[in-house]
């Protein structure tokens, strides 16, 4: 359940509205390189989660004020975490792939999700 879902902004609100699980969807655009980083990140941690979370992409047309008012897109790249259809958490910021791996097994833990075994790369952190 982790691949990479490609949606535009109508196909997003399609996709949460029948949700029931936790989706974490990339808002970004092809014209920042600082999405294509955050695009990289998730690709490298995705099979951690497989299973266990959706990770959906959306280019979002940055000349379209209402869409990007639609989920309250202030910057990209902008992650947010649902829950079904709730968005429950947002990063605004930019985290290096052990970063991002940590925030979602804390994320999923607290929404009730059972997170993968830590790994060797999660250096400093115990089990």
């Amino acid at each position: 359940m982790s691949q990479f879902l490609f949606l535009d902004i109508e196909q997003l609100e399609q996709r949460l509205e029948f949700n029931d699980g936790l989706m974490l969807v990339h808002f970004g655009s092809p014209l920042v390189s600082s999405c294509s980083f955050a695009q990289r990140s998730l690709a490298l941690i995705a099979p951690d989660f497989v299973g266990q979370l959706q990770i959906a992409t959306v280019d979002v047309p940055l000349q379209d004020v209402k869409k990007l008012q639609k989920f309250s897109i202030r910057t990209v790249p902008t992650l947010a975490l649902f829950d079904g259809s709730r968005e429950v958490e947002r990063l605004d910021k930019i985290l290096l792939p052990a970063e991002l791996r940590f925030f979602l097994r804390d994320a999923m833990a607290f929404y009730g999700e059972v997170w993968p075994a830590p790994n060797n790369e999660d250096q400093g952190f115990s089990s």
